[in-house]
């Protein structure tokens, strides 16, 4: 009787214990989110209209009067980039989805871009078509000059292109069969196909392109900074005005004025995307073998496989001659072997690869968690609010890079929480710009386990949280290495925030890329460049295989269809 009434009140407590767990788990969430998401980009806001601690529209007059040319110099490249790198990516997804045997190394070169540091694309293109160039100078004996709005232009259409092309993929791997065969029976031929079946049903898709490249071509300070010369725009002007005038109230109003087409690029992407998945949902996709049947024929393929084979040539061109400048010297015109650039790189930089790495990991192992926990309580637990927690959460992917990271600085730069100068503010900052990588693909892999579980597992007397751990989690390995691999890869090449909350004395890798770049040490950016990327997919090879060593799946492709 004793141990009975004994086990009850175990049973008891154990039961307090779990509902006081879970309550603190959803409160520590929302306070992270609060804190760390929407606090930040509130600072950012409010700070463009405090001017010397009164409300005032000043910034913004002075902004809307003085740097017209700045607002069309932004807007004129960004709609000429996103239109050039959709129509390319376009071309590309239909080139790799319908490519048979040859799909895997296209995929492989397109994923190696979502490893690559940020400003490789602007060094390689300075070393090939430069004053100086191999291509230009060296081939050609031309000496050009590669800055300006142009080369920012071809710049971000191959570098979206690459991003663009995996989301068009991932749709267009899962149009359904039946469409394509009841076309093909009612004697369509594969042109005619494609443009009434593939393309209608990826079109929402192709829209969220176009508009995730004007927003990311707004937000992108690097290419410009790099490649644009007297060419400048909203985010050049955001970076001088916060790393050379350290003037915050300037570097806010311009932010904010990016985050405004952010949000409503948001809005849209959130619709189209739905509609989508709504349109591809339920279908049974090809296999691979036999989507060489269904391939574009005639002109028309022809018109999408030029420009293909033409960027894949620049893309073989730009990461062959990042390789070759890391392990050669140039002398009187003589291009030399020599692991020169190699010695200089580590014997100045090798604290920055070390202090990139614990960074990442850390980033990687407690975002992933984080994300997969909110995840489960906005999809599985139906979290009051869950919509607009969802929004906060993704919120930080597709506003600018600087609003994020100047909204760091204005939130954490005082007590109660002053963060600036330290590690912290750096880890926390990666984490919470990518956590929505790892919800969406948790969520996705909810909707795949079924409820029945959860309730069967409630009846045989288990809590939640016990349910979560060893119901859920389990099978939800595979979606955890997608997490874990997209936010170790992000915090090893991102730049786009942390650049502004980086101090000297605790550099990370991609910093000193951009530093050797603006300094013309081109022999050694290039080696930094290839550190990067060697260690950062060893390591997500190296997790890949532990992973199906355990039973998981090796094959991470979350990011496509996010």
């Amino acid at each position: 009787m004793k141990s009975k009434q004994n086990n009850k009140r175990a049973q008891v407590r154990s039961a307090r214990f779990f509902d006081i767990l879970d309550k603190l788990i959803i409160s520590g969430l929302v306070i992270l989110v609060l804190a760390f998401i929407f606090y930040p980009i509130l600072c950012v806001i409010l700070r463009g209209v405090n001017v010397e601690g009164s409300f005032s529209l000043k910034v913004y007059q002075e902004v809307f009067t003085k740097n017209q040319k700045l607002l069309w110099n932004s807007a004129y490249v960004a709609i000429i980039t996103a239109l050039l790198s959709t129509v390319l990516a376009v071309g590309i997804a239909t080139v790799v989805v319908f490519s048979g045997r040859l799909k895997g190394f296209l995929m492989g070169v397109l994923l190696v871009s979502m490893v690559s540091p940020p400003f490789i694309t602007s060094l390689s293109y300075i070393q090939l078509f430069g004053r100086r160039g191999s291509i230009t100078h060296g081939l050609l004996g031309l000496s050009l000059d590669p800055y300006g709005p142009i080369g920012v232009i071809i710049m971000q259409t191959i570098f979206f292109a690459s991003l663009n092309a995996l989301l068009l993929i991932g749709m267009m791997e899962k149009v359904d069969q039946n469409l394509l065969q009841a076309a093909a029976d009612l004697g369509s031929d594969n042109n005619d196909t494609y443009f009434q079946v593939v393309l209608p049903l990826t079109l929402p898709g192709v829209i969220v392109c176009f508009l995730l490249s004007f927003v990311r071509s707004l937000a992108d300070y690097g290419t410009p900074v790099v490649i644009g010369g007297r060419y400048e725009n909203l985010s050049t002007e955001i970076y001088m005005q916060l790393i050379g005038y350290a003037n915050l109230e300037k570097s806010a109003a311009l932010n904010t004025l990016l985050l405004v087409p952010a949000i409503v690029v948001f809005i849209l992407y959130r619709l189209l995307m739905s509609k989508g998945n709504r349109l591809l949902q339920g279908g049974t996709p090809l296999k691979e073998e036999e989507m060489q049947h269904y391939r574009p024929r005639g002109l028309v393929y022809g018109l999408l496989l030029l420009p293909t084979v033409i960027f894949y040539g620049m893309m073989l061109l730009q990461y062959g001659s990042i390789f070759v400048n890391s392990f050669s010297k140039q002398q009187k015109g003589v291009r030399t072997f020599s692991l020169e650039p190699f010695l200089q790189m580590w014997s100045r930089r090798k604290d920055t690869f070390f202090r990139s790495l614990v960074y990442a990991l850390v980033v990687a192992l407690v975002g992933t968690l984080i994300g997969m926990l909110i995840s489960y309580y906005i999809e599985r637990r139906k979290l009051k609010g869950g919509k607009f927690f969802d929004f906060l959460v993704t919120a930080p992917y597709m506003i600018p890079g600087s609003c994020f990271g100047i909204g760091y600085i204005l939130a954490f730069n005082s007590e109660p929480i002053k963060l600036t100068g330290t590690a912290a503010i750096v880890i926390l900052n990666m984490i919470f710009k990518q956590l929505s990588i790892t919800t969406k693909v948790t969520s996705a892999a909810f909707t795949q386990i079924p409820e029945e579980l959860d309730m069967a597992s409630a009846d045989l007397g288990a809590k939640r949280l016990q349910t979560l751990k060893d119901i859920l989690l389990p099978n939800l390995r595979s979606s955890f290495a997608v997490g874990f691999v997209n936010n170790f890869t992000s915090a090893m090449v991102t730049a786009g925030a942390v650049i502004f909350l980086v101090n000297a004395g605790q550099k990370i890798a991609v910093f000193t890329l951009f530093d050797a770049i603006n300094s013309g040490k081109y022999a050694e950016a290039s080696m930094i460049s290839t550190v990067l990327i060697l260690v950062t997919v060893l390591i997500n090879v190296i997790f890949l295989r532990l992973l199906k060593g355990k039973g998981g799946e090796s094959h991470v492709s979350g990011i496509k269809g996010y």
